[in-house]
């Protein structure tokens, strides 16, 4: 043991302190996989520092070496595709690989033993690895997919492996050093880089883990109490040029197609609720506001409803971030986020996180704001032009209406919600829309929202606004009733008085 832990620790000091490509590099390499298969069966050995700084090495560019099988794809293509499929097949096979999970347990216990410095440098190294992986596996999946996909699912294989064992090493290391025996600082520091590097393996979580949920919610709530590692944790995602731009200038790049950077960007999406209330206002409009724009625009539904439930949470928020040219971040937000929820609903924007957000806008602006009267006016135009569509070129769509919900009728639903919602001063010009909206629809169609309004204004108990709707729910019954009668008799009048619906609208 005295001889192995001292050639050890040569070939530590070797590997840390040169590159990889030094004229023994094979010899190193037989090195590493030898002592961590060999400590793998051992029943019991000391504590050394070397071999567990040895562990790591052997696991990051032995059992689990994705960078260099990255940097060999591009190295070698095309003329020797063949033979990197089967180097990658032969590693799958491989004792190796095969034993991943076991050197992972050793290399674990072996942390908890460790002294300060090798921890840090150890979790130092993985890291960055996490980020390689990331950076490495974009770049193949775009120059693989649809080409290569079996060298792609050998890959993803090995990625899987080098998942678990980052989720384990991390709840190891949050256990250890999330505790009172570190500064604040310290642990701050460490859940930052955790969630960062969780970021760039996100793409590779294939199923839900008891001990990944158990380090997101233990470094989460070491973060999120400081304003300056939120702030930190958030400059950390990719910039709005990068998320555009493809890591290689030579392809053709669509954003929305790049799926490793996706996951990653999904991973911030949620997180970020949690922290936003430690944000500063500047950080959002500058950092997250075009991300999240962005990826409302995204074609997976599940990634446009996390843009929008960070929308929500910002809208949401406790306090009201600072203020520029007297108009407040959040009203000033509101106008881009309509605008770019209506203009892909129904066909990409997801109606539930929209209406999560529109929720959120008109109960946390200000009473009487410009912004919620550009959104109800918009929901409104939005509907009209949903209804008019689909009544013009089917008579009877109406009786889709009293089934599942089509898009029309779904944001109609979100205006009838939103007349117990909306503050007093904006109610009358809701009233006012809905009236024009539900005079325009046929009869049947009206009898519907009717009821709906009827059924909701009668189980409300807002002293303030019922009586407000009882009055003008009835009014707008009758002028139903006259639109309707006024309809049958152009039918066969059809000198009919041309400013009759004009009229409707003045007496509401």
């Amino acid at each position: 043991i005295v001889r192995v832990e001292a050639l050890v620790s040569d070939l530590v000091s070797r590997k840390l302190r040169f590159s990889s490509n030094s004229g023994n590099d094979i010899q190193n390499r037989l090195l590493l996989q030898c002592v961590s298969l060999g400590l793998t069966r051992t029943v019991s050995f000391s504590n050394h520092s070397s071999l567990f700084v040895c562990l790591a090495l052997s696991l990051l560019t032995e059992i689990l070496p994705l960078p260099r099988l990255y940097g060999s794809v591009f190295e070698l293509l095309p003329s020797s595709g063949g033979l990197k499929v089967n180097e990658i097949k032969e590693h799958l096979d491989g004792i190796l690989f095969k034993e991943a999970g076991a050197v992972t347990g050793v290399f674990c216990n072996q942390y908890v033993l460790a002294d300060e410095e090798n921890k840090n440098i150890v979790e130092n190294l993985i890291w960055e690895y996490c980020h390689d992986i990331y950076f490495g596996h974009r770049k193949v999946a775009m120059h693989l997919k649809g080409s290569d996909d079996e060298l792609l699912k050998d890959f993803e294989k090995i990625t899987e492996s080098a998942f678990l064992m980052v989720v384990v090493f991390a709840l190891v290391v949050t256990k250890h050093k999330l505790s009172s025996k570190f500064s604040q600082e310290v642990q701050t520091e460490v859940s930052k880089k955790i969630l960062v590097s969780f970021s760039c393996i996100e793409y590779f979580r294939h199923v839900r883990l008891p001990e990944y949920m158990e380090a997101i919610r233990k470094v989460i709530a070491s973060v999120n109490q400081n304003e300056n590692a939120c702030t930190c944790f958030v400059n950390s995602m990719p910039s709005y040029d990068d998320l555009t731009n493809g890591p290689d200038q030579k392809t053709k790049y669509l954003w929305s197609k790049d799926e490793v950077q996706t996951a990653r960007v999904l991973f911030y999406l949620r997180v970020i609720p949690t922290l936003i209330e430690f944000l500063p206002g500047p950080v959002f409009g500058d950092i997250i506001a075009p991300t999240m724009f962005l990826y409302m625009e995204h074609p997976n539904g599940k990634v446009a409803r996390a843009s929008h439930s960070v929308f929500t949470a910002f809208m949401s928020m406790g306090k009201e971030p600072e203020k520029v040219d007297r108009v407040s971040l959040k009203e000033k937000l509101v106008f881009h986020y309509i605008q770019v929820s209506l203009s892909g609903y129904p066909d990409i924007t997801p109606f539930e996180g929209m209406a999560s957000g529109v929720v959120g806008l008109v109960q946390h602006l200000p009473a009487g704001s410009p912004a919620t009267f550009y959104c109800i006016n918009s929901l409104a135009e939005k509907a009209n032009q949903l209804c008019s569509e689909i009544f013009t070129h089917e008579a009877d769509e109406w009786k889709q209406w009293q089934g599942e919900p089509e898009p029309s009728k779904k944001l109609m639903d979100l205006l009838l919600r939103l007349v117990f919602l909306v503050d007093i001063q904006v109610l009358p010009n809701l009233m006012k829309l809905l009236a024009q909206l539900i005079t325009k629809l046929p009869q049947d169609a009206q009898n519907i929202v009717l009821n709906e309004l009827y059924s909701q204004v009668a189980d409300s108990d807002d002293v303030i606004r019922k009586p407000m709707l009882v009055s003008w729910l009835q009014s707008l019954s009758y002028l139903c009733t006259v639109a309707s009668n006024q309809s049958a008799a152009s039918k066969k009048n059809k000198s009919a008085d041309p400013i009759s619906g004009g009229r409707i609208t003045a007496n509401l």
